[in-house]
């Protein structure tokens, strides 16, 4: 038996077999225990109102294999294959909760609890069983994924549509109609349990930036913008969690112009007296994350940042609270960043709000705070309102003129994540109030 063990022992590490999660982060067992249990009762609880509230009886989340619909993996379990051409289907027939069916192939781990029916179906017969259930229940209103502002609640392909309104045929094609706002209020219904999920995947994000802005990673002088990003790419390849987009680091040095639309080259080398800009975000627990963080590279002789960029700072914090106080419940995107601004015009502060809705991706579904390139948000998600429980990405930015810069205006991006709780809007994590400073 000790021989066994220790045998069990020598493959273990031979090949890295780890016991728990990778680099703190959860097992994979884990990870789909968690999105099962999430989805299930989303399913069960949220999706019956939402169809209600949008007065839609059936909907029709029509994908395929390697052009998947961004709401397919939220209404399936995990590991779940979107087969040549599936259907998932939701019947609210006036029951407890919507019926369940799904129709195509790959059918592992699709029957219940998740789904109420599975009929096996390729090809053109996947459109003669959706014709089928339409013929069944007559819905007066058939949802599909088509969405002119809300990407991800437009996965309904061309050729998908085609096969579809040829399928049902051109008396219950008129019945089709776009469930996009079926599909926000679906995605962006949070559980409470979600919270703490979020706030994990929070920490993650945190632990990695701040191994990235630390005398370990960078020398001044010799580390460059790049070996900084691969850096931080690396690290979470090592957690196991992905990326929504490729992180950035800005550059803002004395005497130097700077544009915030744009981002220096990988081969740009960090220099004493730099201040250093961070946009960042992972995967993990099904979220995205979304942060923007700065450090400051200490000139020699230096101990702390220069007042200035400290006041600097302190005035996107103080944006920060105008916009956290303004954001209640039910009113909409666009009441929020008019009132914010109107603040920080009274306020002084040289001021950009663009906040926007965060959760299962990155640029989610909900409502919108302003613009980056706009100013306010005019659009279907500027009009919508911020739901309860809901999570946003507090971005903005404020402009300051700092005296040992001979003058020369300082953007302070920032960014944090949270969640507009009954006590009000809470970050995940907290906010970043100091320097991080490089030595």
């Amino acid at each position: 038996m000790a021989k066994r063990a220790a045998l069990a022992i020598l493959l273990g590490v031979l090949f890295l077999v780890p016991v728990g999660g990778v680099e703190g982060t959860r097992t994979e067992h884990e990870r789909a225990r968690l999105h099962d249990q999430i989805v299930l009762k989303k399913l069960d609880t949220v999706l019956g109102p939402a169809m209600r509230a949008n007065d839609i009886q059936l909907w029709i989340v029509l994908t395929r294999e390697y052009n998947v619909d961004p709401v397919f993996p939220f209404v399936t379990p995990d590991g779940t294959y979107p087969g040549g051409r599936n259907a998932y289907v939701f019947i609210d027939a006036g029951g407890a909760r919507p019926e369940r069916i799904v129709i195509g192939s790959h059918q592992w781990k699709q029957g219940a609890p998740f789904y109420d029916r599975v009929i096996a179906a390729r090809g053109k017969a996947v459109g003669e069983e959706l014709r089928k259930l339409v013929e069944q229940y007559q819905p007066r209103r058939i949802g599909v994924n088509m969405a002119e502002q809300t990407s991800a609640a437009d996965g309904l392909t061309a050729s998908m549509k085609d096969y579809l309104v040829e399928a049902l045929g051109p008396d219950y094609a008129k019945r089709l109609v776009s469930a996009e706002r079926l599909a926000i209020d679906y995605l962006d219904t949070r559980l409470p349990e979600e919270e703490a999920l979020f706030r994990e995947a929070a920490e993650v994000t945190r632990k990695i930036w701040e191994e990235a802005f630390s005398s370990r990673i960078i020398t001044p002088g010799k580390t460059t913008v790049g070996d900084v990003l691969w850096y931080i790419r690396q690290r979470c390849a090592d957690h196991n969690v992905g990326i929504w987009f490729r992180p950035d680091l800005r550059v803002e040095r004395r005497g130097m112009k700077f544009d915030p639309s744009e981002v220096p080259p990988d081969e740009f080398v960090l220099e004493r007296g730099d201040v250093l800009h961070l946009d960042f975000g992972i995967i993990y627990l099904d979220f995205s994350t979304d942060y923007q963080k700065h450090a400051y590279i200490l000139r020699e002789g230096e101990q702390e940042v220069p007042a200035g960029l400290q006041r600097a700072l302190e005035n996107t914090n103080r944006l920060q609270d105008i916009l956290l106080s303004e954001m209640q419940p039910g009113r909409t995107g666009q009441e929020t960043y008019f009132a914010s601004m109107e603040r920080a015009k009274a306020a002084e502060l040289n001021a950009m709000i663009y906040s926007h809705s965060i959760g299962n991706y990155g640029h989610f579904v909900g409502a919108a705070i302003g613009s980056f390139t706009s100013g306010s948000s005019p659009g279907l998600r500027g009009s919508l309102p911020l739901r309860p429980g809901s999570y946003t990405s507090i971005e903005l930015n404020t402009r300051t003129a700092v005296p040992e810069w001979d003058g020369q205006d300082v953007f302070v991006m920032m960014e944090d994540d949270a969640a507009l709780t009954p006590q009000g809007m809470r970050f995940f994590i907290p906010r970043q109030t100091r320097w991080y400073l490089v030595r």
